[in-house]
Order: structure tokens, then sequence, then C-alpha cells
């Protein structure tokens, strides 16, 4: 049985798992700059976390959020090239729950699998959704076009129930102001709540 621990990273280990790890597991499109990470990070709007087997990393979260609200959303999330396919994954899940109870819940943003006619990008992205369900999470009514990307937001409960559509995008545009800034968020940014069929 692997004894596992949730590690709150400090800056140096952030930017060496974002040098080495994430290079790998995220296309280049998708990394925010390492600056950007680190402004958020110093200003209290960023927490990441590690999950370890004694000093070897299997698996990092990176979650933005505000001071002030009760909800963070998870910006990168992956368990190590050689390591996924394992259980890991949801292992980290359920460890990151206890870790981070001090919070209502955590949001997560997932492509949404009408946007794509790919066959195999349909796939992956049911996939992943069909993970973040397995693991405790569900899906609200809020969406949001972030840089022409359609994202449907899935809410994972911690110290609440799964909150209303309203309040998940509420807690989203509040986190999105942080991460973005205001000038940018108007721009890239459109969270909407999509119609209750």
């Amino acid at each position: 049985m692997m004894l596992l621990q949730v590690q709150k990273l400090k800056l140096n280990e952030i930017k060496t798992i974002y040098d080495t790890h994430m290079q790998e597991a995220f296309p280049q499109s998708e990394l925010r700059p390492y600056k950007n990470i680190e402004h958020l990070f110093e200003c209290g709007h960023y927490v990441c976390y590690g999950l370890y087997e004694d000093e070897k990393l299997l698996a990092y979260a990176y979650f933005s959020r505000t001071r002030d609200r009760h909800y963070a959303l998870l910006d990168y999330y992956a368990v190590v090239n050689g390591l996924r396919g394992g259980g890991i994954g949801s292992r980290f899940f359920a460890l990151l729950r206890e870790e981070m109870q001090a919070l209502d819940g955590i949001l997560l943003e997932v492509e949404s699998v009408e946007s794509t006619e790919l066959a195999d990008e349909k796939a992956l992205r049911e996939r992943r959704i069909a993970f973040y369900k397995r693991n405790g999470c569900a899906m609200t009514r809020a969406k949001c076009l972030l840089y022409g990307v359609d994202f449907n937001i899935m809410a994972l409960p911690i110290a609440k129930p799964v909150p209303d559509s309203e309040t998940v995008l509420f807690e989203l545009e509040s986190i999105y102001h942080v991460m973005f800034g205001d000038a940018l968020y108007a721009k890239v940014c459109h969270p909407f709540l999509q119609e209750e069929h």
C-alpha cells in the first residue's frame, strides 16, 4: 500500500514542476506564462499541491482563487508521465478534498463535448468528464467562452453541497477577474448560464 501525502507547494517547487512536468503534460497554448502564476501566487490568489510518495512527486494540482471567497478553480491537474492510468488521479482527488476542507468547493472547466466534431476529441472530453463525475463532481449550467473555447463548469462539493448554477457563475466570475484583470477579462472571458431544458 502506497503511503501518499499531499503537500502545499512553495514557489520554487511550483516553478520546478512548471519547467519539467507541465511542459510535457499540457500543450504550450494551454500553459499560462510562469510570471503570471508567480504574480497570482504572491498576491495570495494561487495555491498548488503535490501528491508525494516519500520524496517522489506523483501528481500535482494548481488552483486559482480569490482571498475572500469560498471556492477555488482548478487550473491544472495532472499525474506525472509514466504513472497515469493507475488510479493515482482518483486517490489525489480524494486527498485534496480533505486538504481543502475549509473551502465550500472546487470549480472545474471541462471542454464541452458538443463543441467538437472530431470523434477522438469527443471521446477524450467524455472520458475526462466521466473521471470527474466518478470523483464526486457534478455538472452545472454555468458555462464560459474563454479565449473562444466552449467550457462547461463542474463543481466538486467540499464543505457544502453542490451550489446552484447562479452561485457557480458568481464565484467563477470573481476568480476570473482576479486571474485575468478587468481589461483582459472583458476581452477573452464570457461566462453565462445555459438555458434549462
